[in-house]
């Protein structure tokens, strides 16, 4: 099926200094990941090469020192991503994205923070299934839906972006079902999650509200929200039901102890 890309939001294209960029690296640029055949974005957009080889970490002695921490970015900002197919959509996602990522446990942690104003939408739409592939500068981000009726989900998540005190790409996919939606309805989660693509790689979702397949009006349909977020309205309606009937509890061992006669002593 052919498929288009439509961008909701201003987008700097970066297309042109990543391709460079990457050409410039050559063999010298490095997959983290052996077994695995390294991904790149879509046809559609500019794409860089990749070279796959074995990397051997020198053997250094057990040390109890821990890796100085790198500072965190200071905010994550919530982008609207939509892929089109001609006048329909196919897959809209509302969210902030942020990558973790170092080469050992030895290292400082290093953010990408993904900013949707420079990144560039792509994908394909399909009947069954549908990928959202949002690229950055050194980098992508690629989010594959699954369509099972009476429900779809993600099914797979990959990314790769440079280590820049490496000089090389981190690549990684997580292969697992996710945010699970009923048909025509959306999936919301205010709350932070994380989640791991390999050891050393992980994914940061903040304020996301996605929906694939069967979105009307460009709209989202009806929300479902994750765990996290029903939780944190449950956890206080339960503290005070606990509350409430702890009062109630007090308040009838008092009644009962009042309405209790009090003898004293008795004549014989």
């Amino acid at each position: 099926m052919a498929t288009n890309s439509s961008l909701q939001h201003e987008t700097a294209s970066t297309q042109g200094t990543a391709a460079s960029a990457a050409s410039r690296a050559g063999p010298s640029t490095r997959s983290r990941r052996q077994t695995a055949a390294t991904a790149a974005p879509p046809a559609t957009a500019n794409s860089t090469a990749t070279h796959t080889g074995t990397r051997t970490a020198p053997t250094s002695p057990a040390s109890t020192a821990r890796p100085p921490r790198t500072p965190q970015p200071p905010g994550i900002p919530t982008g609207t991503y939509i892929l089109s197919d001609g006048n329909s959509t196919c897959v809209k996602a509302v969210m902030g994205l942020q990558l973790m990522a170092r080469n050992t446990q030895q290292e400082p942690m290093e953010y990408v923070t993904v900013n949707p104003n420079t990144t560039k939408i792509s994908g394909s739409c399909g009947t069954v299934q549908s990928e959202l592939n949002l690229t950055f500068s050194g980098g992508f981000v690629n989010i594959a839906f699954v369509k099972q009726a009476p429900s779809y989900s993600v099914n797979k998540i990959e990314s790769r972006i440079p280590l820049s005190s490496e000089g090389m790409f981190y690549y990684a996919a997580l292969n697992e079902k996710l945010f699970t939606t009923k048909l025509g309805n959306s999936f919301k989660c205010a709350s932070r999650q994380t989640f791991t693509l390999e050891r050393n790689f992980q994914i940061l979702f903040v304020h996301m509200q996605l929906q694939a397949f069967d979105i009307v009006g460009n709209q989202f349909g009806k929300e479902e929200e994750c765990f996290p977020d029903r939780n944190s309205k449950i956890a206080p309606i339960a503290v005070c039901l606990s509350i409430l009937g702890l009062f109630v509890i007090v308040f009838a061992t008092f009644l009962i102890s009042r309405r209790k006669p009090h003898r004293g002593y008795e004549r014989i």
